[in-house]
Parts: structure tokens; sequence; C-alpha cells
């Protein structure tokens, strides 16, 4: 998961990192417009688990991406996201780590939560690729 920025971008702070989540998290929340401003050209997310029942892990584009989270948002309108702790920011390596939580009402109203971690890569400023895995249940601190 290595990463180059450049020399005319920023090195990559926990400043920039927490405000680079909280775009993420929004997006995550439906926020699509977000994408355009928070995601490098050319970004890529990688799915570690089989969260669709296909069997395999999925990678995205920012155009499937949003058109993912717009269909989830729309389907189940309860689900929220929510960085979990702030980012573990990598400056010189442009790259970041953060936990994160999901909550959802299930058929009987129970909420259900779920964490995962997220591993990005940033080039100038912005998202360029994120490892994403989800577990069955919220991480024990």
């Amino acid at each position: 998961m290595t990463t180059t920025t450049t020399t005319d971008c920023a090195p990559l702070t926990r400043e920039a990192g927490s405000r680079l989540v909280e775009g993420w998290t929004a997006l995550w929340n439906g926020d699509v417009t977000l994408a355009e401003r928070i995601l490098a050209p050319g970004f890529r997310l990688y799915f570690a688990d089989d969260f669709d029942g296909t069997g395999s892990a999925k990678a995205f584009g920012q155009a499937e991406l949003t058109s993912f989270i717009t269909a989830n948002s729309q389907a189940l309108t309860s689900l929220t996201f929510a960085a979990d702790a702030a980012p573990l920011v990598d400056s010189e390596r442009g790259e970041m780590a953060c936990r994160w939580i999901e909550s959802l009402a299930d058929g009987a109203g129970d909420v259900v939560v779920k964490s995962g971690i997220d591993m990005f890569a940033v080039t100038d400023g912005r998202i360029s690729a994120v490892w994403s895995l989800t577990g069955n249940h919220r991480f024990a601190a």
C-alpha cells in the first residue's frame, strides 16, 4: 500500500486525515456529492468481505461506489456509519487507517452494530485507494 505524494501538496497530517475520514463517513451516509472532492482520479475501493453473497471480494471505482451507496441509502434507510476513533496517520507514506461502526435496525426494530477497519492511501490530499474489512459485530476496545 505504498503511495507517493507530490511536493506541491501539503503532507498528510492527522488533521487532514480526520477531515478526509469525516468526508468519507458523510459519503457513506449518503452525501455522494462529496465523492468528487475527496476521491482522487483513479480511486479504487477494495472490499475484503463477501458482503453480497457472491463468494468473492469486490473492487469499486468512484462511479460504482456512489451507485452502491445511493442504492444502499434508499434500501436501508436506518443504515448509518460513524468513525470509531481518530485515524492513525503515516505522513511519510501518505497512508492512514480508521476504525468505524455501522448501525442498522433489523426487521424487529433492534439496532445491529458492526464495525470495521478502513486503510487509506492518500494522494495529493484526496483518497486514492481504500482497503475495507467489515466484522460481524462491534470491535471491543
